[in-house]
């Protein structure tokens, strides 16, 4: 289990890196926060992904999604502003 984080960069979904968006088409978990972040940076995650806005989530909670991930052995995407 790999935590990828991901800088969104200006945050237009054509100017993420090409690294960046294979990782997010791959990752079956990726965490976002909307408030930064737009949706459509994540649209191309896997159908069956567990996509999340973490904006409205306490840290606690973002751990936590984090720790289940990785009990589960999965690849995570944490994509961020920047």
């Amino acid at each position: 289990m790999t935590v990828y984080f991901i800088g969104a960069g200006p945050s237009a979904p054509d100017l993420i890196t090409l690294r960046g968006q294979r990782l997010i088409e791959s990752c079956p978990v990726c965490l976002y926060a909307g408030s930064l972040v737009p949706a459509e940076i994540v649209a191309s995650a896997p159908a069956d992904a567990l996509v999340r806005d973490t904006a409205p989530m306490h840290l606690d909670d973002i751990i936590a999604a984090i720790a289940a991930a990785h009990d589960k052995g999965q690849d995570i995407a944490r994509v961020h502003s920047g």
